[in-house]
């Protein structure tokens, strides 16, 4: 079987048809087809991607979904189909503290032994493989008990909330059930009958899993799991689809249902078929996962998600290495190359703790051109890192030796004039190397 109700779309891409095709995804089928094709499927953040125009399977937990062969080529689709649509009350926004990448050593979350026993040994084996390269690409991978997670997947077809699908389709079934696959037709049609105490019932669970999600996956920066458990045959799945179907949405009918983002790319094979991986993150954290995701394909990390961020020049203690650059990847801040200022610039070391440089302009020519670095952070963390800036420091435009303008760093003149100039060395690391420190 190729994987799902886009399984289609999945197909396309992965024979060389389409370099790009869009899916749905409510329990899985924007994933376990990338899985079961070898191929990258993203789930974004619920709403990110509007959906008009989608017959809705469940609504409230629809996504449209991206499958590519590699992780640049659906970012860069993904990219254009996101933003918010009026013609879509679900649609959503990114929010201004988004971020913006994932830290140089992400912590990872796996599942414990018990919690794959769905999986094959050469599954379990693939499984283990993924995570070591996560882990020599710098992630630190921490097994907790997601258990929980899977509990809550089951709300989606074994519980009341299956009634969203008869709302979508049901009285187009009802009205000719012999055109519509008779398992998904039984399925919807017996939703019918389902009482709206139920439906309540179940969404209240629901909001406790969120919750529990929420406290599970926290200090954690994504969730790697298998894609799915198997890759049964046709004439398995003929004999026994609610079963198997069933099985194959293990690891993946949770994510709406919670909120989640998801990048599912290939890891490997096993058992004679494919085999892959998800990255899951909180909701908006769609680019940490990417990045992550990255890590797995050997692919450069794609240009973020969204392109909302503020590019921010640093020339001090927050570069790279030095005592305040947490305070960037904190917040999830995204690391945009070295920059340089015109020669209009002049650096002072200043008797502060810890130890940083004051950048001042004092007019074209009469300074040197300094080496800092660009980041680009969400507008919420800006406003933290204002808000917070202490004396003498401050934000404002620095000319660049490119001309362009960028936000950045600067220290007051009166203060600069106290401390020690190194203009010369032209790079607070410079000087640091040459002072010992």
């Amino acid at each position: 079987m190729s994987g799902g109700s886009s399984s289609g779309s999945a197909v396309a891409v992965a024979l060389g048809i389409a370099d790009i095709a869009l899916g749905t995804d409510t329990a899985g089928s924007g994933r376990v087809p990338a899985a079961l094709n070898g191929i990258v499927g993203i789930k974004p953040t619920l709403g990110l991607v509007p959906t008009t125009g989608v017959i809705p399977a469940a609504r409230s937990y629809d996504a449209v979904t991206v499958f590519a062969r590699t992780l640049t080529e659906a970012q860069r689709a993904l990219a254009v189909v996101i933003g918010p649509a009026e013609s879509d009350p679900l649609s959503r926004t990114w929010p201004d503290d988004v971020r913006l990448s994932a830290p140089e050593h992400p912590r990872v979350a796996i599942p414990r032994d018990e919690d794959l026993t769905p999986l094959s040994s050469q599954a379990r084996a693939a499984f283990r493989t993924a995570v070591k390269r996560l882990e020599a690409a710098g992630a630190e991978a921490t097994v907790i008990d997601v258990s929980p997670l899977l509990q809550a997947a089951r709300l989606l077809y074994d519980g009341a909330l299956v009634a969203e699908r008869y709302a979508g389709v049901g009285e187009f079934i009802a009205r000719d059930p012999s055109a519509a696959d008779p398992t998904v037709a039984g399925i919807i049609l017996a939703a019918a009958e389902l009482p709206a105490h139920a439906l309540a019932a179940d969404q209240e669970r629901l909001d406790v899993y969120k919750a529990l999600a929420h406290r599970l996956l926290s200090g954690y920066d994504a969730l790697l799991l298998p894609t799915t458990t198997e890759h049964p045959d046709i004439a398995a799945v003929q004999a026994d689809p609610v079963t198997i179907n069933s099985r194959l949405g293990t690891y993946t009918n949770f994510v709406n249902l919670l909120d989640l983002a998801a990048v599912a790319v290939p890891a490997g094979g096993a058992d004679g078929s494919p085999f892959g991986v998800s990255v899951i993150t909180r909701a908006f954290e769609d680019q940490p996962a990417l990045d992550i995701a990255a890590r797995l394909t050997g692919e450069q990390a794609p240009a973020p998600l969204p392109d909302t961020g503020v590019d921010l020049a640093v020339f001090g203690a927050h570069l790279r290495g030095q005592p305040l650059s947490h305070q960037l990847t904190d917040t999830g801040a995204r690391y945009a190359g070295e920059v340089t200022t015109t020669a209009a610039y002049r650096l002072t070391a200043l008797t502060t703790d810890p130890a940083k440089p004051g950048l001042v302009r004092v007019g074209p020519g009469a300074g040197g051109p300094i080496t800092g670095e660009r980041w680009t952070l969400s507008p919420a963390a800006l406003g933290r890192f204002l808000a917070a800036l202490p004396a003498p420091m401050s934000l404002g435009r620095i000319e660049l030796a490119e001309g362009s303008w960028v936000l950045g760093f600067q220290c007051d003149p009166y203060t600069a004039s106290t401390g020690t100039d190194i203009t010369h060395h032209g790079d607070w690391r410079a000087y640091l190397a040459s002072s010992g420190s």
